[in-house]
Order: C-alpha cells, then sequence, then structure tokens
C-alpha cells in the first residue's frame, strides 16, 4: 500500500476511523489537502507498510444438546433436567424459542439457526462438546454438532470446539473408564478425531494456522496430561481453557464468561459494579499476561432453572437492563469491542438452562440479534448488508415447514426458499412466504402473496394486450370487473387502485 498526502493518487483502498470521523479512499481517487486529513494520512503511513490487524470475529457459543419428542420420539434432558419437568407443558427454561422445544438434529431448525447467525452478522459458532463416546447424551451432542456442521459452512461461517473435559471425569466416576490411565488414553483418541474430522476444516477457526480449541475448564485433565493429549497432534491447537481455570503453560489465552454473584435472584440480581469488576478483572488480566490471542465474552443475561428444576440451588442472576450502564449485552459487546480480543464469543446463541440465549425468543423477540447487527456496523462493517426484518425471514420458514410438513409440493417450495435465503435471495424467499401466508385476496394481487406491487405490475406488463389466443396470455392478469379476455388498461386500473395495498 502507497500513501501520498495532497493531490496525488492513493493506491489501494483504505479507510481511517476515528471518533465520529470516517473518510474512504477509493482505488485510484485523489484527496485534497487540509489540516484534518494530513493527520490522518501521517498516522496512517505510521502503519500503511505492516499489516493492519483485522476486524474482531464474532463467535456464537452453541448448544447442540436438546432432543424432542416430535423428532426423535421422547424429550432429552436438557428439557427436561433429569424426568422433574414435563415437556411441552413444563420445561427447563424461563424462556421459549421461537422455533419452540427444538431437536439440535432437526435440520430444518439448523438450517433456520445457520441463516440467522449469517443475518445477525455472527462469523460462526463455538459447539459446547461433549466428545466422542456414547456415554449419557455425549454421542448424541457429536452427531447434533457434526449435523450442524454443513449448514454453517453453507452459510459461510466458521466453527470451533469447546471441549467440556468434565466429561471424562463424569466417565471414569461411572465405571465407563477403570483407571486414570485409561481415561487419558480415551482423551488422545478424542484429540485425534478432533485433528481428523475438524481442525484440517477449512471453515475451522484458527489462529497463526493452528486450530484454536476452547475448554470449559479444564475440570479434569492436568496440565501434564494436556502436554500428552496434544503430543500427537500436527499441528498443535491453540488453547484456550476458562478464565482462571489453570495456569497450563501451552495456554496461549483465556475465554470469558459470565460471573453471576451466587444467592443473587431476579429481585435481587448481581450488581451493575459487580459485572463491570468481572469484565476489568479480565481485560486487565489478559493486559498483564500479553495474551497474544484471547475471546472476549458478551452476553444478554443469566438466569438458570436449577433451583426450579430440583437439580441444584441457582448459580444467581444476573439482570438483562442497569441503570449504570444500560442493556447488558450491548453494554458487554461494547466493552468486548473495544478491548484487544480477537474475538468476541456471544454468550450463549441457546443455552435455555442457564438463560443466556441471545437467538429469537418469545420473551424477548429479536432483540439481541438485532443488537448484534448495530453493533457489527458500528464497530466492523459500516456496509452490512442486513436488516431488522431480515432475522424474520429464516423463522418464518422453519415456522411454515412445521406447519406443511404433510403437503409435499409445499415442503418443495420452502426447500427453494431455504436455497434462496442461503444465496442472499431474499426477495424469492419472501415471496414465496408471502403467497402461502396469504388467506386474503386483493383485487390486482395477481400472484397471489397478499400484496399488490411492482411484481405483479411486471407480470401484467408481460401480458400487455395479449388475449386467449396469445401466447403471452396470462389468465390471472384478467382482473377487469368483468373479465373481458384481453389485457388492457381496465385490468390496469384494477392494479392502480389497490396499488401498494397489503392484506390484512
Amino acid at each position: 500500500m502507497t500513501v501520498f498526502i495532497a493531490d496525488f493518487p492513493i493506491i489501494g483502498m483504505v479507510r481511517i476511523q476515528t471518533g465520529l470521523l470516517m473518510t474512504n479512499f477509493e482505488t485510484g481517487g485523489f484527496v485534497k489537502k487540509s489540516t484534518t486529513l494530513m493527520v490522518l494520512v501521517f498516522s496512517l503511513t505510521i502503519c500503511c507498510f505492516s499489516e493492519i490487524s483485522s476486524a474482531k470475529k464474532l463467535m456464537a457459543h452453541y448448544m447442540p444438546w436438546y432432543q424432542s419428542q416430535p423428532f426423535r420420539g421422547y424429550w432429552g434432558w436438557h428439557w427436561t433436567m433429569g424426568g422433574a419437568l414435563n415437556p411441552p407443558t413444563t420445561y427447563a427454561s424461563h424462556y421459549k424459542s421461537l422455533f419452540g422445544l427444538y431437536d439440535s438434529s432437526d435440520p430444518h431448525v439448523l438450517a433456520s439457526q445457520a441463516i440467522l447467525m449469517k443475518f445477525a452478522g455472527i462469523d460462526g459458532m463455538i459447539a459446547d462438546w461433549y466428545g466422542i463416546e456414547d456415554f449419557w447424551d455425549y454421542g448424541l451432542i457429536r452427531d447434533s454438532t457434526n449435523a450442524f456442521i454443513p449448514y454453517i459452512k453453507r452459510a459461510g461461517l466458521e466453527f470451533s470446539i469447546c471441549y467440556e473435559d468434565a466429561t471424562v471425569k463424569n466417565m471414569l466416576n461411572e465405571g465407563h473408564f477403570t483407571t486414570r490411565s485409561q481415561a487419558i488414553a480415551h482423551g488422545v483418541s478424542v484429540m485425534q478425531w478432533l485433528q481428523t474430522n475438524y481442525f484440517t476444516d477449512s471453515a475451522y477457526l484458527k489462529f497463526d494456522n493452528r486450530p484454536v480449541l476452547l475448554c470449559f475448564g479444564p475440570q479434569f485433565f492436568t496440565d501434564s496430561e494436556w502436554t500428552i493429549l496434544f503430543s500427537t497432534l500436527d499441528p498443535k491447537p491453540e488453547f484456550f481453557p476458562l478464565k482462571f481455570h489453570t495456569p497450563f503453560t501451552m495456554r496461549i489465552g483465556e475465554f470469558d464468561w459470565p460471573s453471576p454473584v451466587g444467592g443473587t435472584t431476579p429481585s435481587s440480581p448481581t450488581s451493575s459494579s459487580s459485572i463491570i469488576s468481572s469484565l476489568d478483572t479480565f481485560y486487565n488480566r489478559a493486559n498483564n499476561y500479553h495474551w497474544a490471542h484471547y475471546f472476549a465474552g458478551a452476553f444478554p443475561k443469566f438466569h438458570d432453572i436449577y433451583a426450579e428444576a430440583g437439580l441444584h440451588s441457582s448459580y444467581g442472576y444476573i439482570d438483562d437492563e442497569y441503570a449504570a450502564f444500560g442493556t447488558t449485552y450491548s453494554y458487554t459487546l461494547d466493552r468486548a469491542f473495544q478491548s484487544s480480543a480477537d474475538v468476541v464469543q456471544l454468550i450463549t446463541w441457546n443455552d435455555y438452562g442457564e438463560g443466556t440465549i441471545i437467538e429469537p425468543t418469545e420473551e424477548d423477540g429479536y432483540l439481541y440479534l438485532e443488537i448484534t447487527q448495530q453493533k457489527r456496523k458500528q464497530y466492523i462493517d459500516p456496509d452490512f448488508q442486513y436488516n431488522a426484518e431480515d432475522l424474520r425471514l429464516p423463522v418464518r420458514l422453519y415456522n411454515l415447514r412445521r406447519e406443511n410438513l404433510n403437503y409435499p409440493q409445499i415442503m418443495a417450495l420452502l426447500d427453494e426458499a431455504e436455497d434462496y435465503l442461503f444465496a442472499d435471495n431474499l426477495q424469492d424467499a419472501e415471496k414465496i412466504f408471502n403467497q402461502l401466508e396469504c388467506n386474503t385476496l386483493l383485487s390486482g394481487d395477481i400472484d397471489y402473496d397478499c400484496r399488490v406491487d411492482i411484481d405483479d405490475l411486471s407480470t401484467l406488463s408481460l401480458a400487455w394486450l395479449s388475449n386467449s389466443e396469445s401466447s403471452e396470455w396470462n389468465p390471472a392478469c384478467d382482473i377487469s370487473q368483468t373479465s373481458d379476455g384481453i389485457i388492457n388498461f381496465l385490468d390496469f386500473a384494477v392494479l392502480a387502485e389497490n396499488w401498494l395495498q397489503i392484506a390484512p
């Protein structure tokens, strides 16, 4: 990149943003000399010969652990909390997804979730992953993760793994392994499986050309055992434990997580000062340890169901709004974007048990994904193409599929709409949805989508002045009050009378 001051071409494309001032220089463009511009260009020349750091990535922490009776014939543990609750009447959450009590292997759910992530401005997902063993629901979580990844890749997103090594402790305690040596050997097999199946995937998240592995802990393996687990891997992963969990020497950095104060409740929540202090401590820790990479965290709230489900006492409560800083999600996102972290981990996409959900719910609607869009535009991409209305389309797709499972022709249309959404052809997808949802037809609504608009005018124009003997004839366009077998101004008048009307 070459930069010249005043009346000289700027080669390449540069975006300068300082405070409220943003100046775009297009390839081959010219600039005029000014004090402000000279200061900006001078600042730019300091870094223009070195690589400018890439924008932060937004990665949603994703739970692939739900099983639903409508999809597979029974309700899984994460909807029942071990049978204490009775879905669909009672279920393990204070919140309910707009997808209902879904199954994490349902392809219709997975397609809509991947599209939603893309439309929200999220770069990928971090799967909360329980390993490869068919023990308890661990194998189901493995299979649901495998089912989701093709949709993530189809949306152009990335993925990574957050390994729950507490699963190995559970298997050892339950006699699935009889010795710790067997448990360690299993850990080695897990890492080799990850390298074969995930780490080499072009869509897998990498830093410095090395795969990124998070661990929710560690809660079982020791420092020396992690060295054994990684010993056969090439390249070895960049390892990120949960904050404060290990002094492990191979740790690259850590990831943050909500810290509700024990004993807090909706009527007496974790204080704003505690939230601020927790964030300050983590970011100061990152600076003091000079981590090359780390994961900032943003979360909407914390409202678990554990006490109500009879599992154990609540971990505490974090409110969604505070007088000190406003919406918790907006505040934690701002702090994350203003940090030096490489990745902002959104905590979480769908942990209904702990109430940290950003996917659309009956209680909060699309609020958190709309905020995500706004923050992406503010901090990463001012020209981000998707808007709040676009977020409704993947949910409409899922709901229409759920309503029409027994109608193959309609399901084929919805498969086509899914293809349109993945291909960013939102207009044609919405047209299909409008047609299927339309119950009241308007005069002039030639394409039966409950609205009279440019699509109807276009269809009418293609049949203009045709009659039943013409190749251009379209009987749907013969909309005059008395059908006369010709497409003319009488038909146009009907369309014009209802122009831009939408049926109730």
